[in-house]
């Protein structure tokens, strides 16, 4: 027992550190360290809304959407962890959607979602306007916000799994998200 609380105070000065690093690393814009992190210390986030709302931000930001799922369940103390929740579900039930539209070909008649900035909502926007064109099993979708954007979406399988595939296109530069 006496070794075990010797130990707690380092462990506690090594959790600040780890969060104070979080922190610095968020505000750089370093979403991806940010989101690998705070996967391997989500003890210490899960623990504070703020903390936690940071992480799926990053996750969200890095294209790492579905870890957002667990983010989901434990947000809700407060009025803007409840916003955080609302938005990270959105996004998430706009990639299932448009998975299960490209995929195996759902029709889906008088959704009414909010929108948000989020490339996969701008995609699920102009998806259900029709608002792109199709070759083979590319939908091209020209973003009339920014007339230098272009998505390239489709569906790629690995292992037997859908993938949603979203090309940024824009001034030449090509940024690829995918999302399974």
């Amino acid at each position: 027992m006496k070794k075990i609380l010797l130990l707690l105070p380092f462990i506690l000065f090594c959790g600040e550190i780890s969060v104070k690093k979080l922190i610095d690393n968020y505000q750089r814009g370093h979403y991806k360290y940010v989101c690998l992190e705070g996967y391997k210390n989500f003890r210490i986030l899960e623990k504070d809304e703020d903390l936690l709302s940071m992480y799926a931000f990053s996750c969200l930001r890095s294209d790492y959407i579905d870890r957002l799922a667990v983010p989901i369940l434990i947000l809700g103390k407060t009025r803007e962890s409840r916003k955080n929740r609302a938005y990270f579900s959105l996004i998430l039930a706009q990639k299932n959607i448009l998975i299960s539209a490209l995929t195996d070909g759902e029709k889906y008649t008088n959704l009414h979602v909010p929108t948000s900035d989020h490339i996969i909502s701008k995609v699920f926007n102009l998806y259900f306007q029709k608002k792109y064109k199709k070759i083979d099993n590319i939908y091209e979708f020209f973003d009339k916000n920014n007339k230098n954007c272009i998505y390239r979406v489709y569906i790629q399988y690995k292992k037997s799994r859908p993938f949603l595939v979203i090309e940024e296109i824009q001034n030449k530069s090509k940024k690829i998200h995918i999302y399974r």
